[in-house]
């Protein structure tokens, strides 16, 4: 058994990545492919000497020594330094550690690698030495390790979903969780494995699921990317001035405050933002140090900082909901609206169309964003309009309308809706988790176009 993770996930080209491994093999190597248009192998280390060490709490920095639940005292995990090379460039890199005899052999063949696995793989970022690129791609690494159990089974395992009940510990452990433990993308289990995706069986909150096909399809599609985490943006107040438009996807569940004001000033200051995804910014995560963090409460909570994320976003998952599993099998696509506007650039597509609706689409799902409306609109065939009481702009533009409630699932209006605000600079959201999914299946140019309208416009789309 092999287990590792990165002691900081983002690195310069040129710079130090150090791994912290635990191995009951005599020897491992390390194997680093970049996540691309395709999984490409771009170094590999000699051999080096392998180490075991114990499994820490959830909380805990695993390469420092730490105390367990019954006091014994935890072993560091070693930390192995490898340089990167220079002209290493800008993306995400998945590190794959291969167990070796230790008399230069592998104890067995290496696997085929896939940016998916419960061990032997860390995933970490390269960033940009002299930033240039006008999108910049953010990795939700604190959606992963919120669900991130590390590995279950080989030690005291909890994720902030599964926080154990206050005195049910033989001693005292706060509600957080760290990044500095196997997980955060791959090399972990998620908690909601056994939630299964009827249309993607790789596990959700994971970076092969959402992540990863959406990255390929950037890169295939030839725009200039760089690449960063949820740590840079909250740690580094000007990240976003080298940039015109940031983008996530999938899953961009957990945000700290500074990540949000971090991106509210960019917007202000005339930036961009795309989130083609779904649940965003929908909990508020505190730091207790350099590496553990906690939620705090979702950011819509009334007893809250009173700033619901529908003032960044334009909306929220009050009003959109959740469709578990295969419980739920009409699929719900995005009625159009305002079908001139520039969004819908090249589509043909005209009010009244239904794009992502198909059964082998189900664009709007597992999860879904939502800005409040007058039902009684839509029921007279006309566009729907934002009230604003749920904190959404009134500026909010509803470009589609994705009705969950004639599926029987969804919360509050549950409805998702696409669309753009313009609070400076412009915020697209595409609303839907599973965006990502169908943009990558390559079965609805509508969605792909779409996608190209809003990366050519809020970037400055220049392309490789």
């Amino acid at each position: 058994m092999i287990e590792g993770y990165p002691d900081e996930i983002s690195v310069m080209p040129g710079g130090r990545l150090v791994l912290r491994v635990s191995t009951d093999a005599p020897a491992f190597r390390v194997v680093l492919h970049r996540c691309g248009a395709q999984l490409e192998p771009v170094a590999e280390s000699g051999w080096l000497d392998g180490r075991h060490a114990p499994h820490h709490l959830p909380f805990q920095d695993w390469g420092r020594p730490g105390i367990g639940l019954h006091g014994a005292e935890l072993a560091g995990w070693t930390g192995y330094p490898l340089d990167l090379p220079t002209g290493c460039r800008p993306g995400i890199y998945l590190a794959v550690l291969v167990e070796g005899d230790g008399r230069g052999n592998p104890v067995r063949p290496p696997a085929v690698p896939v940016p998916d696995a419960r061990s032997a793989q860390a995933l970490f970022v390269v960033r940009a030495a002299q930033p240039r690129a006008p999108i910049l791609y953010k990795l939700p690494v604190l959606t992963y390790h919120a669900y991130n159990l590390a590995a279950p089974g080989r030690g005291p395992s909890w994720c902030l979903y599964s926080v154990p009940a206050p005195g049910s510990l033989p001693a005292p452990a706060p509600p957080s969780v760290s990044v500095r433990r196997p997980g955060g993308g791959t090399g972990g289990t998620p908690w909601d494995i056994s939630n299964f995706d009827p249309f993607d069986r790789t596990p959700r909150q994971t970076f092969v699921h959402w992540d990863a096909p959406f990255v390929s399809w950037l890169e295939r599609s030839g725009y200039d990317v760089d690449y960063c985490t949820d740590l840079d943006l909250h740690r580094d107040p000007r990240l976003l001035d080298r940039h015109r438009l940031l983008v996530g996807a999938g899953h961009d569940e957990y945000w700290s405050a500074a990540m949000r004001e971090h991106t509210e000033r960019f917007v202000r200051g005339g930036g961009n933002v795309a989130f083609f995804g779904g649940n965003t910014c929908w909990w508020r995560v505190e730091f207790d140090d350099q590496s553990s963090f906690r939620r705090v409460a979702t950011w819509s909570d009334p007893a809250g900082p009173d700033r619901p994320e529908n003032l960044l976003t334009g909306v929220s998952f009050r009003n959109g909901g959740e469709r578990d599993r295969d419980d739920h099998p009409h699929p719900v696509g995005y009625r159009v609206q305002h079908a001139d506007h520039w969004v819908y650039a090249g589509t043909g597509l005209g009010d009244g169309a239904v794009v992502g609706g198909g059964p082998s689409e189900y664009l709007v799902g597992y999860e879904c964003d939502g800005a409040h409306f007058d039902r009684g609109r839509l029921a007279r065939a006309r566009p729907a309009e934002p009230t604003g009481d749920d904190g959404t702009p009134r500026d909010f533009t509803i470009l589609g309308v994705g009705d969950a409630a004639g599926s029987g699932w969804g919360l509050g209006n549950r409805a998702a809706t696409m669309g753009l605000h313009t609070p400076g600079g412009t915020v697209f959201t595409a609303a839907t988790t599973d965006w990502p999914r169908v943009l990558a299946a390559g079965r609805s140019p509508e969605v792909e176009q779409l996608t190209h309208n809003v990366l050519d416009r809020l970037g400055d789309g220049s392309r490789r």
